[in-house]
């Protein structure tokens, strides 16, 4: 059999794995456990002081890939749940996905799970949960262990950047290098400004408490966070800029409440921006 024919037959074998794997999600999806969707909802909602709305918040901003400034560590509760959700009702084994920009190959590789995973966390978190809550007969229960999910390595990529903790404590630097263009690339291909990256370390390294300031502004987001803010003319207008682009930005000073690692790299990051009249 020539190359090509190999080819080809490998190229419609990927194909037609996911074509079944969206057949079987199709099927398993229309026999959900609305009951159990309902419990893993407010399982969440338990991490956010039982905060519904705050939660929808966090799950619309995840679906889009943003992420707030005064609410970055319960988002990453969120996402750290969702991770464990995942690992629960998701064991290896029994789960598949296919590279269809590379159909010439078709073998497993560890690195799989970390292009998959954080993108149906976050994109696709609700056809995830009605996937494990399915009830299907004896006979087709095998069908719960071959389910199949999509990868997206940028959007993956971008998910850990925003929401995973683990993943905030390497820091830039470690991620990418040392290099100032390196370091502004990583962060706008991840649609991160500098007062976002600035209240992810901030957060990470916090030693102390909040600002006075930060702390009232964060209370009246939380009292406004179904809906809009008050009217700009109802605030200082000083104030009312920092509710809608955070706390910092590459002209201000260095938070006093976080640890020296952290003021090191604060500092760093506000060069990188500075440097790049970026904010």
């Amino acid at each position: 059999m020539s190359s090509n024919s190999n080819d080809y037959d490998h190229s419609t074998y990927a194909r037609r794995c996911a074509s079944f794997g969206s057949c079987s999600n199709t099927f398993l999806v229309k026999h959900q456990d609305k009951a159990f969707i309902e419990k893993m909802v407010e399982k969440q909602v338990e991490l956010l002081g039982g905060n519904g709305k705050l939660y929808n918040r966090i799950d619309k901003n995840m679906m889009k890939g943003d992420v707030d400034h005064f609410f970055i560590s319960e988002h990453c509760a969120i996402y750290s749940w969702r991770e464990a959700f995942f690992s629960k009702h998701f064991p290896n084994n029994s789960w598949f996905t296919v590279d269809l920009d590379n159909e010439n190959e078709f073998e497993y590789h560890p690195e799989e799970e970390f292009i998959t995973i954080p993108y149906q966390l976050t994109r696709h978190f609700d056809r995830m949960v009605a996937l494990a809550s399915a009830k299907v007969s004896p006979e087709l229960s095998w069908l719960k262990m071959q389910t199949y999910f999509e990868k997206n390595e940028l959007l993956s990529y971008e998910a850990e950047c925003k929401y995973s903790w683990e993943w905030m404590t390497k820091g830039v630097e470690e991620e990418v290098g040392g290099d100032e263009q390196e370091q502004l690339a990583h962060c706008e291909d991840n649609n991160l400004g500098f007062s976002k990256v600035a209240h992810i370390i901030a957060e990470v390294h916090q030693t102390g408490p909040k600002k006075l300031e930060e702390i009232a502004l964060k209370a009246v987001l939380l009292h406004h966070i179904s809906g809009d803010l008050p009217p700009a003319d109802h605030l200082p207008k000083k104030i009312y800029k920092k509710a809608v682009n955070g706390m910092y930005n590459v002209e201000g000073d260095t938070p006093d409440n976080i640890s020296v690692e952290g003021k090191e790299m604060f500092e760093r990051m506000r060069n990188v921006f500075g440097n790049n009249n970026s904010s």
